[in-house]
């Protein structure tokens, strides 16, 4: 089956007529409750958001330890059964990237007979369009029509209808994967069988050293891609994807149909569909080194975007019926992120009060277990987090960084901001693409370099 998502799977549709109706119930079930029975009702609430803060923390520890003193085997693969493999490079505004992505492109050590490589531009994006043409490649520009919307699955869609390769791959403007990534990725889906649809390769940042926030946006992308990422598929979970650098086989792709146009996670989404139809996903080792954001409002920026998306992926997931593991992942690995930036603030914010002055109108609500159940989440959830972030780097012998992890209530906070932010988001304008900026960085393109 191929073709666009179907509706009632997609974010085009912010919310089912069931969805609405049980959300009206909700919300008038809480009107009535603060009404009548106030204590409980705040309570309750608040065992809600503990028990997905709690979920967060197991599914995340869990999968450390399914990481833990394990290793990959190496796998080699005869260069004469190497798979055709299409590279989708979305770009919108990134005449100054755009350089550095083509030289990255142009030096995997992969025979280029196998290779196809798409620089998919905007079509009124002129100024791309001329950087890409000003170069001697092998990357072929493609135009992307005017659409409904501008976002980059809707331009990945619009590659994928081109690709010949067996395997379609996602690299972005900033990306700078390692040379030897694509036979990796070859090899990892020759030692599977067919239901292996997807292999997702690590990301992390070559900027991680420009500051504290460059800093503890390495050491979270090492703990997701190196640790969390990689123990969901040894627990035999479905991962969520992250943006760039997976690699799905084409069949699947067309089968799942393709990247959710409406959906600014679309990754996530991909993840979780691929998982429904019964399909494997494996992380591998190898790295695509971005950049990271340098500024705390262009981070949250491009963080409310990612929990937009996430928030849209939960409501959209929620319509059908879901296997437990699924239902895990979608919960646990990416409602309770949304849930815990949104909500934590509040809960934590409001024992800690109480738990310094004793309020008169506090005490019914945090006296007894619901005050104990916050202390343990609290006190616990923080110590395991900064436990994660210590561990994070050890993979890659990265040790320098382990003094940022001291800065992860202040991230936390920046996480609750960009929360507040993809709320606001979701209602006013849930499929607006808010573009991340990036510099142009050094140049290493010389003359003839990629022909």
């Amino acid at each position: 089956m191929s073709g666009a998502v179907p509706v009632s799977e997609a974010a085009r549709l912010r919310f089912t007529p069931r969805q609405k109706a049980v959300g009206l119930a909700v919300l008038a079930l809480l009107a009535a409750g603060f009404s009548m029975v106030p204590v409980l009702t705040a309570q309750l609430l608040i065992v809600v958001n503990l028990g997905f803060a709690a979920g967060f923390l197991l599914i995340r520890t869990a999968a450390v330890f399914a990481v833990l003193g394990t290793e990959d085997p190496p796998r080699r693969r005869a260069e004469a059964e190497l798979p055709r493999i299409t590279i989708l490079c979305p770009v919108y505004k990134e005449a100054a990237s755009l350089p550095n992505l083509l030289t990255a492109v142009a030096q995997l050590d992969y025979p280029k007979d196998r290779l196809e490589v798409f620089i998919l531009i905007e079509e009124e994006d002129e100024e791309t369009l001329a950087a890409a043409l000003r170069y001697p490649t092998r990357a072929v520009p493609v135009l992307v029509p005017e659409g409904r919307v501008k976002t980059k699955p809707n331009a990945l869609n619009h590659g994928m209808r081109k690709a010949s390769g067996d395997i379609v791959g996602v690299y972005d403007a900033e990306d700078r994967p390692e040379r030897s990534q694509l036979r990796k990725v070859a090899a990892a889906f020759a030692a599977s069988d067919e239901t292996l649809a997807c292999v997702q390769a690590q990301l992390n940042y070559h900027n991680r050293d420009d500051g504290y926030l460059q800093r503890m946006f390495a050491l979270e992308y090492a703990l997701q891609f190196d640790w969390f990422l990689p123990g969901l598929t040894k627990l035999g979970l479905p991962l969520p994807l992250g943006g760039t650098s997976n690699f799905v086989r084409t069949e699947a792709l067309r089968e799942a149909g393709g990247w959710d146009p409406y959906n600014v996670t679309e990754d996530a989404d991909l993840g979780l569909r691929l998982g429904a139809l019964g399909y494997r996903i494996e992380a591998i080792r190898s790295t695509t080194f971005e950049e990271a954001t340098e500024t705390p409002a262009a981070w949250v920026k491009q963080r409310s975007r990612w929990l937009k998306g996430f928030l849209q992926t939960w409501f959209v997931h929620l319509r059908g019926r879901t296997s437990l593991k699924d239902a895990l992942v979608l919960h646990f690995a990416i409602g309770a992120v949304v849930i815990g930036a949104v909500a934590n603030p509040i809960t934590y914010g409001l024992w800690l009060v109480w738990w310094f002055t004793e309020l008169s109108f506090l005490v019914p609500v945090f006296e007894g277990w619901v005050g104990q159940a916050c202390l343990l989440l609290f006190v616990g959830g923080n110590l395991a987090h900064l436990w994660f972030m210590l561990l994070a780097p050890l993979r890659r012998g990265w040790m320098d960084l382990t003094g940022a992890a001291l800065f992860l209530p202040f991230y936390w906070a920046l996480q609750s901001v960009a929360g507040y932010k993809a709320l606001g988001g979701f209602i006013l304008t849930p499929h607006y693409w808010e573009k991340t900026e990036h510099s142009a960085g050094t140049d290493p393109l010389k003359e003839g370099s990629l022909a």
